[in-house]
């Protein structure tokens, strides 16, 4: 069966499939090597949050995937319609998205902060990715910048007020809704933004909040969410929409101003 291939941007039709053409500061070991998230429960956050963005996405809107990682995600956005061009900075992520053969999706090797591909997007994501770079202002300016006027940054994070965090204060088990559990430290989390941070670096960026939400009630641990039966995992996943500020995940969409600067 053949594809429709749909037109990218001029200046980034040369990087299909291949490292962004330019020079970058190279990139400490990080979580890639040893974290898979194709297998882990982390899975359940991505394929949630993919229903939920691309609610927002009309067939060949033009989106950039900051952090795509093994394209999970991604094969749910080009599923979709979207011409996505995806970015990471580990190849061995990047080499697992190729293997997808997902139609009109670029995959760019480069740190998710600096990268500039001089090209504006109808929507930009920042899925579960913001956690782990020292300066998420700067990513924030980074992901508004190649927004049309008009387009949509869709953030998700992890939510310090989760009910499984809130739980595990109460428990005792971690001392402030702030501080990194174990795996988060182990995953290379700098540290936890909440809902209000997240709108605040958005403002920040010349960004405006349209719509706040939440991904997946998470009572649970991962390893003992793991255990539940597949239909009480997606229960939980539509009954976010009851108690976002206390979901697992925190989204928000964010729109570039039509009346924005194009600089």
């Amino acid at each position: 069966m053949s594809r429709t291939h749909r037109q990218f941007p001029a200046s980034i039709q040369d990087v299909r499939f291949d490292r962004l053409v330019g020079t970058y500061p190279e990139q400490p070991m990080s979580y890639a090597d040893r974290y898979d998230p194709d297998e882990d429960f982390d899975r359940w956050y991505t394929t949630a949050t993919a229903r939920e963005v691309v609610r927002w996405l009309r067939p060949g809107d033009p989106v950039l995937e900051l952090g795509c990682a093994t394209g999970l995600m991604t094969a749910s956005l080009a599923g979709a319609g979207a011409v996505v061009t995806a970015v990471d900075h580990a190849p061995s992520y990047l080499e697992r998205l190729r293997a997808r053969d997902l139609p009109d999706v670029v995959a760019v090797e480069h740190d998710i902060v600096t990268i500039d591909l001089g090209a504006r997007f109808r929507h930009v994501v920042l899925a579960n990715v913001a956690h782990e770079v020292a300066d998420p202002a700067a990513l924030f300016r980074t992901a508004a910048a190649h927004l049309v006027p008009g387009g949509l940054l869709h953030v998700t994070l992890q939510n310090p007020r989760s009910i499984h965090r809130l739980v595990g204060l109460e428990l005792g088990v971690i001392g402030d809704l702030q501080e990194l559990s174990d795996r988060g430290k182990d995953l290379d989390t700098v540290q936890l933004l909440d809902a209000d941070r997240l709108a605040a670096l958005g403002r920040a960026a010349g960004l405006r909040g349209v719509h706040r939400g939440g991904i997946m009630l998470k009572p649970l641990p991962n390893d003992l969410m793991a255990a539940l039966p597949e239909a009480v995992l997606e229960g939980f996943v539509a009954a976010a929409h009851h108690l976002p500020e206390h979901a697992s995940m925190s989204y928000l969409v964010l729109e570039r101003p039509t009346g924005a600067d194009g600089g």
